[in-house]
């Protein structure tokens, strides 16, 4: 990164801390997947690692996960070198609607009047709360909506002494936030929320939480009827031009056996898609990336050129 670009960061993050990353890329070609670019920071005194989060529009996931040399909960020493993982692979779904990968912690939405695609951090399902893995619908979406506590959530919060109404109208005490996405599976949501800082977290009882700008930005766009999938990737595979990459994350709790989360898994994604397009692979960078998972895309291979 140039020392422009190093101050312009600085500047940003000293000066205007409520200016967002804006997080919308041209779709590249369907045989292609790498989007954004990893960037590189430097704090100033008083930053602090959420405002740093909010401002790339990044969860504490990914920033834990990019940083594992840091504790992202203790205050920031000046001088850090803090690193933005803002570089994606694009799931392997059809370019259609919104995607949600959960072991990711991301929303991806596909605009085909302009071929460009949203991506924004989210917050996710406790365990034991987790949002089906299923393909539906955007059903309607709401400003300002009333909340209705599940039988779950109601014991839940009694158990510690907190009595909720059957519906909490808007408000500032209502989790929900200013906006509110209906899905066609009951009682999930994609919703703004009073916890910015669980934005990349398990927090919720099921429903996708983000930050407020992002849903506001998504909720102006979505439409309802427009497709929903739910996927579970914690490794995705692709392509940007001849070089084979690969993006890796910790599979969910509940489906840690599951496909992409042990090497011999991984090892099957990487052939079946490089069937078609014999690879030079690297095994071992592979082999490492499976036990670190930091979250961000690294070229492990090159296509043959064959005559």
């Amino acid at each position: 990164m140039s020392m422009k670009k190093w101050f312009i960061f600085n500047i940003i993050l000293l000066a205007l801390p409520s200016l967002l990353w804006a997080n919308v890329y041209k779709q590249p070609p369907s045989d292609q997947s790498l989007i954004g670019d990893v960037q590189y920071i430097t704090t100033q005194p008083n930053d602090k690692i959420f405002s740093i989060q909010q401002h790339f529009d990044v969860g504490y996931n990914a920033m834990k996960a990019a940083n594992p040399h840091l504790d992202l909960l203790a205050p920031m020493l000046p001088n850090t070198t803090i690193v933005i993982p803002m570089q994606h692979l694009l799931p392997s779904e059809p370019r259609n609607g919104i995607v949600i990968n959960l072991p990711e912690m991301r929303i991806y939405y596909y605009l085909s009047e302009t071929n460009d695609v949203l991506t924004y951090p989210v917050g996710i399902g406790k365990i034991g709360n987790m949002i089906p893995i299923t393909k539906t619908v955007i059903k309607r979406k709401t400003e300002n909506p009333s909340w209705i506590p599940t039988a779950q959530i109601r014991e839940f919060n009694l158990k510690n002494g907190i009595t909720l109404p059957t519906v909490m109208p808007a408000g500032p005490d209502n989790p929900l936030g200013p906006y509110a996405i209906y899905t066609g599976i009951p009682t999930y949501l994609m919703h703004s929320t009073i916890y910015p800082d669980s934005i990349g977290t398990r927090a919720s009882f099921g429903c996708i939480r983000m930050y407020l700008s992002d849903i506001e930005e998504l909720f102006q766009e979505v439409s309802p009827g427009t497709p929903l999938s739910i996927i579970d990737m914690p490794v995705k595979i692709g392509f940007q031009e001849n070089r084979l990459y690969m993006e890796a994350y910790p599979p969910l709790e509940e489906h840690r056996h599951g496909y992409g989360a042990s090497l011999p898994s991984i090892v099957y994604l990487i052939e079946n898609n490089t069937r078609k397009s014999p690879v030079l692979v690297d095994w071992q960078l592979v082999s490492f990336l499976n036990e670190e998972r930091d979250g961000m895309p690294h070229e492990i291979g090159t296509k043959l050129l064959l005559q």
